[in-house]
């Protein structure tokens, strides 16, 4: 961030101590949820910088506020705070300030350009008068190029001797005709498994008590914790990925897009509409009460 820029953020009056800063709110709802601050950077895809200079409330360490405001929307969508009051206490705290313009400007020759400076016009035609002749230059020995065909692969190499072609001899056509190896009834196919006898369920193999597999069908964040509040997976998948947990119940799940996670617990699909937010978060536990 550039001297510049950091003059042009100027600190307001102090709030009264009633409205708490936004840092304040973001940290006590990231810890009422439970999240890390990696948690808060893999959902929201920030910085962990950023994150503790919001938490902080270091706003010569951020951006503009053109985006700082962006960050706050992130941090409010993921951790269900009011979006609008998060936004008004950053704006209480900080006004941004327009840019002056420099009264002079330095050139890399040394020379002070301002209002009773400007710049030779003869240099600006003399510039474009050269540029015109070495595109000119250009184009022109590309077109006395000389080019060369690529000689015929077949062509005779002596002058005046011609290419004499050989024919292939006749082939008979009942040469062509493969016999077969084996005959049709010497083939013996092949066992095949006996098949089950009509009406005998298929045997399923028996899942643990506790057991739960997700398998992830679009990129999201999860968080699984034990009856114990033991973290039993905190990542973020990608599509396509499957995990297989097996913990005490019950088990506290916390997923970041959960319409891309078929959650499964011991070998039952479960259901999780009803446990989704408006932001595609979801919070449950398993066994579902």
């Amino acid at each position: 961030m550039t001297t510049e820029t950091q003059d042009s953020i100027q600190q307001a009056e102090a709030p009264p101590p009633s409205s708490p800063s936004p840092g304040t709110m973001i940290r006590e709802a990231r810890e009422r949820a439970r999240l890390s601050i990696e948690d808060m950077a893999a959902h929201t895809k920030l910085a962990r910088p950023t994150l503790e200079a919001l938490e902080r409330d270091d706003y010569q360490a951020l951006l503009e506020p053109v985006y700082v405001r962006g960050y706050y929307r992130k941090c409010a969508k993921l951790l269900e705070i009011d979006e609008e009051r998060l936004v008004a206490a950053y704006n209480a705290r900080v006004v941004p300030r327009a840019l002056e313009a420099p009264s002079k400007l330095r050139l890399a020759s040394g020379t002070e350009l301002g209002s009773s400076s400007r710049l030779p016009v003869s240099m600006a035609v003399l510039a474009a008068i050269v540029a015109v002749v070495v595109c000119a230059f250009i184009w022109f020995a590309r077109d006395d190029q000389e080019t060369y065909p690529l000689p015929i692969v077949g062509e005779p190499s002596l002058p005046g001797a011609a290419a004499e072609a050989t024919p292939l001899p006749a082939v008979p056509l009942e040469n062509l005709i493969v016999e077969p190896t084996a005959a049709a009834e010497d083939v013996q196919p092949e066992p095949t498994a006996a098949p089950l006898a009509q009406g005998a369920p298929a045997e399923e193999p028996a899942v643990a008590p506790g057991t739960l597999r997700l398998r992830f069908v679009e990129t999201s964040w999860v968080r699984i914790d034990d009856a114990g509040g033991k973290p039993l997976l905190n990542q973020t998948l990608g599509a396509g990925a499957e995990r297989t947990l097996i913990g005490q119940a019950p088990l506290s799940v916390f997923l970041g897009n959960a319409p891309g996670v078929v959650v499964e617990f011991e070998g039952r699909v479960i259901d999780i509409k009803p446990f989704v937010r408006g932001n595609n978060t979801a919070r449950f536990t398993l066994p579902p009460e």
